[in-house]
C-alpha cells in the first residue's frame, strides 16, 4: 500500500496543481507559505535532529532548522516559489527534494526517508509530498499566471474568483464583481500582498492593477480561519510578482477591438416601441505595459517594476435613443515590488503602486436629428498605495510577520456644467423621462471625496510540539473617509414631476398631506447636501491552535474578537461595537492514513463592519429637504443646448418634509444604544480524495446563515402611535432590525427628548433573514501528459428578506442603508429568493497543449436564471412616503401580494470561452507569447436583469417598462494578446 501512495505522490510533485479546492488547517497567510514534513528513517523510524535547509531556486532565500524528537519540523512564512529541500543527519546520506512549491497559504508536506551511509540504496527511498492535504478543513481556490496564461479568462480577479465554486457574478449595474455563497457583492474583502484593498466605503470594489502584475491568487468561498475577518462574503488575496537572481524585461500587449465585437439584441417594451438601443454601442480598449526585474544585489536585494499606459473608451445610447455617451480613460499605472533578504532568517519586502483613474464621460443629446455636445463629468478614483512586511524566523519554533501599509482611493465626481443644469425627472407620461441638461444622471448629484486605510498587523506562530501549532496576532486598519456631496444646477434642486392617480381624491405625500381636490400635477423639488471628515477604528486579536491529535486527524481551534468604532463628522462616536467573539472550529481526517482521501468540517462565525458609507449618510452634515408644489405645466428652457422643460409652479402643497437640517445629528437618536453587529454563521462538511493518479474529486455541502443585520428604520409611525403627534418627516434610526431598540425620542414633537426601549414588535419589522445552502461537486485533473481539466457543478439556493449590505434590486449602493426596512410596508412579502440565488451552476475549464508550443484552452460556464420581482406602489394600508412594495393593485382596487422572486425568472445564461496561443521561443534569452481569445464564441444573448416595476406613478398605474429587457450578457467579443520576455 505505501509503495502505491509513494507512486501517487511523487507524481503529485512533477505535475502542478492546477485547482485546489482546501488549504491547509495550519493559519492561513494571505502573502506566503509554509514547508512542514518529517524525516524518518527506512523503517519509519522519526530521525531527530536532522538538519533541514530550505533555499529558493528564485532567490537564493535560505533557512535552517532542525527536526523536533518526533522526527517533524515546520518553516512558515515563505514567499511563494519554488524550493530546494536538503536533509542531513549524522550517519546518514543527504536527502535532496528538488522543485517543492509553495503557494499563497499552503503548505507543502514533504516526507523524507533517510537512507544510512554505505547502506545499498533502494527505489523506494526519497521524499513524499503529499496530493491531498488532509490536515485542512478551509474551502479555497489557488491559481497561478501560468494557470492563467492558458485559459481564456478576462484580465480581472472578479473573473479568478468566478472559477471557485458558489461564485456567480452580482448585478452588472455594481460593476464586475462576484457573489460568495449567496452574500452581496459588497461583502468580500480583497488583499494585495497583505494589504487590504478593499473599498471600505460601500464594499463594492477594490484597488485596480493590471493583471500582469499579479504572479498567484488564492480565492477563499469558506471556512477560512481566524486570521481573517471583516468579510461575510468571500476573500481574495494576490500576491504580484518579484524580482529574482535572473535580469528579466519584457512587454505585453492587449487589443480589443470593435470590429470583433457584437453588440447585445436592442430592447423593446411589450407594445413593440423601443426601449434600449444596443446596436450602436462601440468598445475599443488598449492595454500595454512594460516591465523590468532583476538582482540589485544577488541573493540579496531584488526589484520588480511595471509601467502600464492604458486607453479605453466605449460609446453607448441610452434613453430610447435620445441621449449618448463617450467615455474614455487613459491613466498609466505604476508598480513597485522590492525584497531584501536581510539575513538567513531575516526578510524585508515593500510594494507601492498607484491606480489613479480619471474617466471622462461626454454627454449628449439627440436635437433635430444630430448628437449634440452637453457637457463631461469626470470620475476619479483610485490613489497611491504601499505596504512593507518584515518576517523573521527568530528561533526553530517562533516566527515574526509585521506589516504597514497605506491604501488610498479617490471618490470624487466633477462636471464641467454642474452650475448650469438642474437634474428634472419627468413621470407624467412614462416611468422615468430624464431631461437633464447636462444630459446625464451620472451628472446630478456630484462628490468631492477619498478615502484612506492605514493599515498595521503582526502575526506569530510557535510550534509548542508536534501536536500543537499556535498562531495568534493583531489587527489594525484606520480608515478615514471626507466626502462633500450636492446636487447639480441653480439651487442644488432635483426636480420630479407627477401626475396625480385620481384628482378627485387626491394623491397623499410623503409630508402627511394630499394633494388638493381637482389637481392634476404636482412636482416635487429636493435640495440635499451632505459631507465631513470621518474615521473608522477596526481592531481584531485573533488566536489559533492547530491540534494534531493523531497521525489521521487534525483539529484547527481558532477563536477571533473583533471591535469596530465608527465615527461622525465630529469625531465622536455614534457606532461602537465591541467584544465580537468568533470562533472558528475545523477537522480533517485522513480515512485510510495514506494521503489519499479526506473527510473535513468546518464551523465558524463572520463578523461585518458597518460601511463608512453610514458614517457619511448618517452622521454627516446632511441636509435634506422636499417640497411640493401644484405643476401649474412646464416652460421650455434651452439649457447649455438642450430644450428643458422648467416647472411653472403654482402653490406649495404642506409643509416642508425636512429629512436633515444640515447639522450633525446627536448619536443617540439616530443609533440604537443597544446596537448588535452583522455576523454570519457557516457550516461545512466535505470529502475529498485521488481518484487516479492525476485525478482527484470532491463533495461538499455548506449552510450559511445571517443572523444579524444593521440597517436604518423609521420609527415616527410609532411615535405618532404611542406619543399621539405625527413628526414632520421620517425619522430613521439605525438598529438591528427585528430587535429592541433603544434610542432618544422626541416625546412632545417640540425637542423634549427622552430615552426610551421600544419593543421589536412595536416597530413591525421582521429579523433579517438570509440564508444559503448549497452542494458542490468537484472533479479535477492536475496538469500531465498535455492537458488539464476542471468540472464543478454547484446546486444552491439563497433567500431571506434581505441580499445584504447593498440591494440589487434597485441597484442601491447605499452600504447598510438601503431601502430595505425603511418601513414596515416595505418588508411585507420580502421573503423569498434573493437576487444572487442562482439554483444551478456548471463550471468547465481546461487546457490543452496540442505541441509543444501550441495551446488551447476553454472555459465553460452554465448558469440558472435570476429570480424576478413585481414591485408596486401602494399596499392595504396605505402608501409608504417611497420605495417599491410587494403588492399591486387590482382593478377593483383590492391588493395582490406578489411575493419575492416569484415573478419568474431571468434566461439561463450559457457561455463557451475559447483561446488558442502560441509560444515562440526564438532565442535562449527571448520568447514571444501570442494569444487570442474568444469570448461568448457562440453569441449568446441571454437576458441577465429586467425591469421589475409594475406601476409607476401610483398604485395601479401600471408601468410600460416592465417586463422589458434592461441588461443582456455580455456579448462576443475577440482578444489579442502579444507578450514579449527577455
Amino acid at each position: 500500500m505505501k509503495r502505491v501512495t509513494f507512486r501517487r505522490t511523487l507524481v503529485a510533485v512533477s505535475v502542478s496543481a492546477f485547482f485546489a479546492l482546501s488549504l491547509p488547517a495550519y493559519s492561513a497567510s494571505n502573502t506566503d507559505g509554509s514547508i512542514q514534513g518529517s524525516v524518518v528513517t527506512t523503517s519509519d523510524a522519526p530521525l531527530s535532529n536532522a538538519t533541514i535547509t530550505i533555499k529558493s531556486k528564485d532567490t537564493g532565500l535560505t533557512r535552517t532548522i532542525t527536526t523536533d524528537e518526533s522526527g517533524k519540523y515546520r518553516i512558515p512564512r515563505l514567499p511563494i516559489g519554488n524550493y530546494t529541500v536538503t536533509v542531513s543527519a549524522t550517519g546518514y546520506n543527504d536527502k535532496v527534494t528538488d522543485n517543492v512549491s509553495v503557494t499563497i497559504g499552503g503548505n507543502a508536506n514533504v516526507t523524507s526517508v533517510m537512507n544510512q551511509t554505505g547502506m545499498e540504496r533502494l527505489s523506494v527511498v526519497g521524499s513524499r509530498v503529499a496530493a491531498i492535504d488532509t490536515t485542512s478543513s478551509e474551502s479555497s481556490l489557488v491559481i497561478s499566471q501560468a494557470d492563467i496564461e492558458r485559459l481564456p479568462m478576462p484580465k480581472d480577479i472578479t473573473s479568478v474568483a468566478l472559477l471557485a465554486p458558489g461564485t456567480t457574478r452580482g448585478d452588472d449595474r455594481f460593476g464586475n464583481f462576484a457573489s460568495f455563497g449567496g452574500a452581496s457583492v459588497a461583502e468580500n474583502a480583497f488583499f494585495i500582498n497583505g494589504l487590504n484593498v478593499t473599498n471600505f466605503r460601500n464594499g463594492l470594489g477594490f484597488s485596480n492593477v493590471p493583471f500582469d502584475f499579479y504572479e498567484q491568487f488564492e480565492v477563499k468561498t469558506g471556512g477560512y480561519g481566524a486570521e481573517f475577518g471583516r468579510s461575510t462574503g468571500g476573500v481574495v488575496n494576490a500576491v504580484v510578482k518579484r524580482g529574482t537572481n535572473d535580469w528579466h524585461f519584457g512587454s505585453n500587449v492587449y487589443w480589443r477591438p470593435d470590429s470583433l465585437s457584437e453588440n447585445s439584441p436592442n430592447s423593446y417594451l411589450s407594445n413593440g416601441d423601443l426601449y434600449i438601443d444596443n446596436a450602436n454601442t462601440t468598445y475599443n480598449k488598449i492595454e500595454g505595459n512594460v516591465y523590468a526585474s532583476g538582482p540589485i544585489v544577488k541573493d540579496k536585494l531584488f526589484f520588480y517594476a511595471m509601467y502600464q499606459p492604458r486607453r479605453i473608451t466605449k460609446d453607448s445610447i441610452t434613453e430610447e435613443g435620445t441621449a449618448k455617451q463617450k467615455s474614455a480613460s487613459n491613466n498609466p499605472f505604476w508598480g513597485l515590488k522590492l525584497d531584501w533578504n536581510i539575513a538567513e532568517n531575516h526578510t524585508l519586502a515593500f510594494l507601492a503602486f498607484s491606480d489613479k483613474n480619471n474617466e471622462d464621460i461626454d454627454s449628449f443629446a439627440d436635437i433635430d436629428g444630430s448628437w449634440n455636445y452637453l457637457s463631461t463629468t469626470t470620475n476619479k478614483t483610485g490613489g497611491d498605495n504601499y505596504v512593507a512586511t518584515y518576517i523573521g524566523q527568530l528561533t526553530d519554533s517562533f516566527t515574526a510577520k509585521l506589516t504597514y501599509g497605506v491604501n488610498k482611493a479617490n471618490s470624487s465626481t466633477v462636471s464641467n456644467s454642474s452650475e448650469l443644469c438642474n437634474l428634472i425627472v419627468d413621470t407624467r407620461d412614462v416611468a422615468t423621462s430624464t431631461y437633464p441638461g447636462c444630459a446625464s444622471t451620472a451628472d446630478y448629484f456630484l462628490e468631492a471625496g477619498n478615502d484612506q486605510r492605514k493599515e498595521f498587523r503582526a502575526d506569530f506562530e510557535w510550534t509548542i510540539n508536534d501536536s500543537h501549532t499556535l498562531a495568534f496576532g493583531y489587527d489594525l486598519e484606520k480608515n478615514s473617509s471626507y466626502s462633500q456631496q450636492f446636487y447639480s444646477g441653480p439651487g442644488g434642486v432635483y426636480w420630479y414631476y407627477y401626475d396625480v392617480a385620481d384628482p378627485t381624491v387626491g394623491t397623499s405625500l410623503p409630508n402627511g398631506v394630499k394633494t388638493p381636490v381637482g389637481v392634476t400635477q404636482y412636482a416635487r423639488s429636493r435640495e440635499r447636501t451632505v459631507g465631513g471628515n470621518f474615521e473608522t477604528v477596526s481592531k481584531a486579536l485573533y488566536i489559533e491552535d492547530t491540534w494534531t491529535v493523531t497521525d489521521t486527524v487534525t483539529l484547527n481551534l481558532g477563536l477571533r474578537w473583533d471591535s469596530f468604532n465608527n465615527k461622525n463628522a465630529e469625531g465622536a462616536s455614534f457606532a461602537k461595537i465591541d467584544n465580537m467573539i468568533a470562533p472558528r472550529i475545523g477537522a480533517s481526517w485522513d480515512i485510510n492514513g495514506d494521503g489519499e482521501s479526506k473527510l473535513f468540517a468546518n464551523v465558524g462565525r463572520y463578523y461585518l463592519p458597518v460601511a463608512s458609507n453610514t458614517n457619511v449618510r448618517l452622521s454627516g452634515n446632511e441636509y435634506d429637504v422636499r417640497r411640493f408644489y401644484i405643476l401649474e405645466g412646464t416652460q421650455d428652457e434651452v439649457i447649455n443646448g438642450v430644450t428643458v422643460p422648467t416647472p411653472i409652479l403654482g402653490a406649495q402643497i404642506g409643509p416642508d418634509q425636512v429629512n436633515a437640517d444640515g447639522t450633525v445629528p446627536n448619536t443617540d437618536s439616530i443609533v440604537d444604544q443597544s446596537l448588535d453587529p452583522m455576523y454570519q454563521d457557516e457550516y461545512i462538511i466535505g470529502y475529498q480524495a485521488m481518484l487516479t493518479e492525476d485525478w482527484s474529486w470532491g463533495i461538499k455541502a455548506t449552510q450559511r446563515k445571517l443572523n444579524g443585520a444593521i440597517d436604518d428604520m423609521t420609527i415616527d409611525h410609532w411615535i405618532k402611535a404611542t406619543y399621539g403627534y405625527t413628526p414632520t418627516s421620517n425619522i430613521y434610526v439605525l438598529g438591528n432590525p427585528g430587535e429592541d431598540m433603544t434610542v432618544s425620542v422626541d416625546t412632545t414633537g417640540n425637542g423634549d427628548y427622552e430615552m426610551v426601549t421600544i419593543p421589536g414588535d412595536a416597530l413591525g419589522y421582521p429579523k433579517a433573514k438570509r440564508t444559503y445552502n448549497s452542494i458542490d461537486l468537484n472533479f479535477t485533473r492536475s496538469w500531465a501528459d498535455d492537458w488539464t481539466m476542471s468540472v464543478n457543478y454547484t446546486w444552491s439556493q439563497s433567500y431571506g428578506n434581505t441580499e445584504g449590505l447593498v440591494k440589487s434590486d434597485n441597484a442601491q449602493t447605499d452600504a447598510g442603508l438601503t431601502q430595505d426596512f425603511d418601513f414596515p410596508v416595505l418588508m411585507e412579502g420580502a421573503d423569498g429568493y434573493l437576487p444572487n440565488d442562482r439554483r444551478h451552476m456548471i463550471k468547465v475549464f481546461g487546457a490543452y497543449s496540442v505541441t509543444e508550443n501550441f495551446t488551447v484552452g476553454a472555459n465553460i460556464s452554465v448558469e440558472s436564471g435570476r429570480p424576478l420581482n413585481k414591485f408596486g406602489i401602494g399596499s392595504p394600508s396605505g402608501l409608504p412616503s417611497y420605495g417599491d412594495t410587494y403588492y399591486t393593485q387590482n382593478a377593483d382596487g383590492t391588493y395582490t401580494m406578489n411575493s419575492r422572486g416569484t415573478a419568474g425568472r431571468t434566461d439561463w445564461v450559457y457561455r463557451v470561452d475559447l483561446s488558442a496561443s502560441y509560444n515562440w521561443k526564438i532565442t535562449d534569452n527571448l520568447d514571444v507569447l501570442l494569444k487570442a481569445n474568444v469570448y461568448n464564441v457562440f453569441n449568446s444573448s441571454a437576458s441577465i436583469r429586467k425591469y421589475e416595476f409594475y406601476e409607476q406613478s401610483g398604485p395601479g398605474d401600471l408601468n410600460p417598462y416592465y417586463g422589458a429587457t434592461t441588461a443582456y450578457q455580455t456579448p462576443r467579443y475577440v482578444e489579442f494578446s502579444a507578450s514579449v520576455k527577455f
